[in-house]
């Protein structure tokens, strides 16, 4: 946390420097113009600072270390990576250049979103490699249940096991990369395609890198979809998480319904009830494990 803390700018530091204790459970750092910070985790905190759009914006060039020019390209694309591993989601007006968005300007509201390490839940490591074999996996959940958290330990516990295993990483949050280099540990042979595409990313570390797995986070459309199906046929497992509560309803979108019927995951690990909590282990057919 103190980390975090260098990073803001002096008005943001003094108020939020007596919630550290708190700062250390939240998930989230809800930054408004005109309104009181909000500290998100188990129960949400106000904080008596409801900055002006200049302190909003002296708070981001304090984030891009002074040097807004240098991140224009992730800014217009709706976050920020900060050096420790935190994102920071950006939200504001988008200047168009003819049908094109330009550049994010008159920004309103920043959310930190508070990275950190946890164990890997035995339960889903055991589903990704029962026996010690591995085996692809799609972790389901809906909104904010730790989907990308546990792909994260996952992937970080299947590299110190000695997996092969490549990243593909398009908004940079499984590695926090800056500058190419990661920010989380996500084990040591792992390699990370970040600011790409998923599909593309996909297709390029199937061929390039000869990883025993792919982890993408976010299986969004058939582009992507078609892409694992590919990485899956050269033999290639694959580490995925995407939007759903259970089974039932994986297999009503339209992304995610050709891969289950193509077998293409062995297992499947349900969140849901509280944050990381695995409701069900199913195998590729929805069957209880």
């Amino acid at each position: 946390m103190d980390k975090l803390l260098s990073q803001f700018s002096p008005p943001f530091r003094a108020a939020l420097a007596p919630y550290a204790r708190e700062m250390a459970g939240a998930r989230e750092i809800r930054i408004r113009v005109r309104r009181p910070l909000l500290l998100r985790g188990e129960k949400n905190l106000r904080i008596p600072l409801e900055p002006d759009e200049a302190q909003i914006r002296d708070l981001l060039l304090s984030f891009c270390g002074q040097a807004l020019y240098a991140r224009q390209e992730e800014l217009n694309q709706g976050f920020l990576t900060l050096p420790c591993g935190h994102r920071v989601g950006v939200c504001g007006h988008m200047a168009l250049d003819g049908a094109r968005r330009n550049a994010l300007t008159q920004v309103q509201a920043l959310n930190v979103r508070i990275a950190r390490q946890v164990p890997c839940d035995a339960r889903a490591l055991a589903a990704a490699m029962p026996g010690g074999a591995l085996r692809s996996t799609l972790v389901l959940s809906e909104p904010g249940m730790g989907k990308t958290t546990l792909l994260r330990e996952l992937a970080r516990a299947l590299s110190r096991a000695g997996a092969q295993v490549a990243i593909a990483d398009e908004r940079g949050e499984l590695a926090a990369c800056v500058r190419g280099v990661p920010q989380l540990d996500v084990g040591p042979c792992t390699d990370v395609m970040d600011n790409m595409g998923k599909a593309e990313a996909v297709r390029l570390l199937t061929r390039s890198m000869a990883p025993d797995v792919i982890v993408s986070d976010e299986i969004g459309g058939e582009a992507d979809a078609a892409a694992l199906l590919d990485a899956r046929r050269c033999g290639v497992q694959v580490l995925c998480s995407a939007h759903a509560a259970g089974f039932a309803q994986a297999k009503r979108r339209p992304a995610l319904e050709p891969l289950l019927r193509a077998g293409v995951f062995d297992r499947i690990v349900v969140l849901g009830g509280r944050v990381g909590r695995i409701a069900a282990v199913l195998d590729g057919e929805g069957r209880p494990c």
